[in-house]
């Protein structure tokens, strides 16, 4: 209630500058991350983690499907995004005024979230997955990334958490998505081929998302043989009879 004669102050929110909560498994967590840092921060420069790299490959690993990897390999995809956001709100929730000052500093910020990604991604089951997403996965992201000193480093970490048990679950893996890419082919001589021809389509589509590749360049692809394709038309020199053994179809 207003008094007349007394001057009253407008109530004005103070912000507390503690980083807000914001829910791991969204499409846009880091974003909302970097809107986050701004509203707490005016002026000052975000983690560039968040907008170059965070939300960067969350968009580019969304865009694959099933044509890209195995639905093992999309299973892991989600889970390795909730494990790696999980990690930067485990870390805001363990100490708010910590993670606050730790965004002020971009480098130590990307050091952080670098460190907390070879846990997430084997954790998740990156070792019972075929070799086919396997190398989908490690050729998604740019190459400067990966060769970058964190992504580098982020690399053998992740190598040396593979173990000889591993094998097998690869292997078993690898084989079963043979089989689902090439169907009844993947038992003929030209199985390999075919299977060598899928995969390299799929490496070709990761590199043309690569940052090096020229923008708005368009690439035709040779259409890779499928059932329908891979074996040749035969022209019958006519009607078979009934009883042609061992054809009992036609």
């Amino acid at each position: 209630m207003l008094v007349e004669g007394i001057q009253h102050t407008p109530y004005l929110r103070v912000p507390t500058g503690e980083p807000a909560a914001v829910e791991p498994g969204t499409p846009d967590y880091y974003q909302r991350r970097y809107e986050d840092f701004v509203s707490r921060n005016p002026g000052a420069d975000p983690p560039d983690y968040y907008l170059e790299y965070g939300q960067k490959y969350a968009e580019r690993f969304s865009s694959l499907d099933g044509r890209d990897l195995s639905v093992e390999g999309l299973a892991w995809r989600d889970r390795t995004l909730v494990a790696l956001q999980q990690a930067i709100e485990d870390k805001r929730i363990e100490d708010p005024e910590g993670f606050a000052r730790l965004e002020n500093d971009p480098q130590a910020f990307r050091r952080f979230a670098f460190e907390t990604h070879p846990a997430a991604y084997v954790d998740s089951g990156l070792y019972g997955l075929p070799v086919q997403d396997l190398l989908v996965i490690a050729g998604t992201p740019d190459i400067n990334d990966v060769l970058s000193q964190e992504g580098i480093d982020q690399s053998l970490i992740t190598a040396t958490k593979a173990n000889v048990g591993d094998v097998p679950d690869i292997l078993l893996s690898t084989g079963a998505q043979y089989v689902r890419d090439n169907g009844v082919l993947a038992f003929s001589a030209i199985g390999p081929a075919m299977e060598a021809g899928t995969q390299a389509q799929r490496l070709w589509e990761r590199a043309t998302e690569q940052s090096w590749m020229p923008p708005g360049a368009e690439w035709v692809l040779a259409p890779l043989p499928t059932l329908d394709n891979a074996l040749p038309d035969i022209d019958l020199p006519g009607p078979l009879p009934d009883d042609v053994p061992f054809v009992p179809f036609l």
